[in-house]
């Protein structure tokens, strides 16, 4: 997925990524993303008429109190994560920092991790340059994968990548799968642009690809088979769309701009082919959202207003504009949604990005794209 933003390209580089993603948002003001008290107020009292409330008593707790990027589960009782030009652990809720890897050659600015976490792809930058990484921790080693190498994820088994890439000599896209190292490529597909976010779709042995999400354009999402073939368009015509696969690949999450230019987005869900696609009342986005592990649940951030004239998804990662956000469960055959935690809980303001489940689902945990610092709550 995005990685998974952009599983996509970088979920969902990405997306990379977008991931992409994408919005519902605040002013460009971090430290007060609240900007308007009126709209703040009014969202409250809208929210209370859609959803049930359902507190959990607990509070948002921090488990690295610095910045990180790609933060993942890496096993049953340890965080992996890139911050400092290092690649940590730490445990699942926080403390016994250990350094994986040092002295990485750049800083790292995305990271992709391969399902069976044993190696994960990085975009690394120094200067203005930008360039992905092969980094395997049991062996020390950050192997760079050629120039022109864009939105790349990993097949379901960690034995291939899947990346576009454009041709410098004839400037076509293409969709390609290589060995981890860059090595053995072969073109699996041809694509409108070198861009799009890139998601295995679980379980199967099918790549999806989409468009870079606008409000002003409609995103198209595309299947193809990874060893080939003609790719096959199965869900259009929703403008600002990114989209987010469930853990058996039988469904996907769609989010939406619900007008060309608009300020609302909707999550909504559809099943493998793109058909039966229903609109879910949570004004969020993908890169806001998480599966559970059953595809039965979907865990979400939900920003409380939105300002004037912002344009989404467009403002939320160009400008970009902060959100402050509460934190919801759905189910998903229902439609229903209770909070996972009461806004006087949660001190301080978040604007929750990539969100992931711990190993046995008892925890949400999030980077904060403000801070870049993780954060958990508990589910249980």
């Amino acid at each position: 997925m995005k990685r998974n933003l952009f599983i996509t390209g970088s979920l969902l580089a990405v997306g990379a990524l977008f991931a992409g993603v994408y919005v519902v948002v605040f002013k460009n003001n971090p430290s007060n993303p609240v900007a308007d008290e009126r709209k703040r107020v009014e969202s409250k009292q809208e929210e209370a008429k859609q959803f049930s409330q359902n507190a959990s008593g607990e509070t948002v707790s921090t488990v690295i109190d610095s910045p990180t990027v790609g933060a993942t589960i890496l096993d049953e009782n340890h965080i992996a994560y890139f911050a400092d030009r290092q690649l940590k652990r730490t445990s699942l809720g926080g403390g016994g920092e250990e350094v994986l890897l040092s002295d990485l050659p750049g800083e790292v600015l995305d990271a992709i991790w391969s399902p069976d976490r044993e190696r994960v792809l990085a975009l690394m930058g120094t200067g203005s340059e930008r360039k992905w990484f092969l980094v395997v921790p049991s062996e020390k080693t950050a192997t760079p994968l050629k120039a022109g190498i864009t939105s790349p994820v990993w097949s379901n088994l960690s034995e291939r990548i899947f990346y576009s890439y454009a041709d410098s000599k004839s400037g076509k896209a293409e969709l390609d799968s290589a060995k981890p190292d860059g090595t053995d490529w072969k073109r699996v597909a041809t694509m409108d642009e070198p861009s799009s976010f890139l998601s295995t779709v679980p379980s199967t042995a099918i790549i999806s690809y989409w468009n870079k999400p606008s409000a002003f354009e409609a995103t198209s999402l595309y299947t193809v088979s990874a060893s080939g073939g003609t790719p096959k368009k199965i869900f259009s015509e929703k403008f600002g769309a990114d989209y987010l696969w469930s853990p058996d690949g039988t469904k996907v999450l769609i989010s939406n701009t619900l007008s060309k230019g608009g300020t609302e987005t909707r999550l909504g869900i559809a099943n493998r082919d793109g058909g039966e696609f229903k609109t879910l009342q949570a004004p969020t986005i993908t890169s806001k959202a998480v599966w559970s592990k059953d595809a039965k649940t979907v865990y979400y951030a939900l920003p409380l207003s939105i300002p004037d004239h912002a344009v989404l998804p467009n403002d939320y990662f160009g400008r970009p504009i902060h959100t402050q956000d509460s934190f919801w469960k759905m189910d998903v055959a229902s439609g229903k949604s209770d909070r996972i935690i009461e806004p006087d809980r949660i001190d301080g303001s978040y604007d929750s990005f990539r969100p992931f489940l711990g190993p046995d689902e008892r925890y949400l945990y999030f980077t904060d794209r403000v801070s870049g610092k993780l954060h958990r709550i508990s589910l249980k």
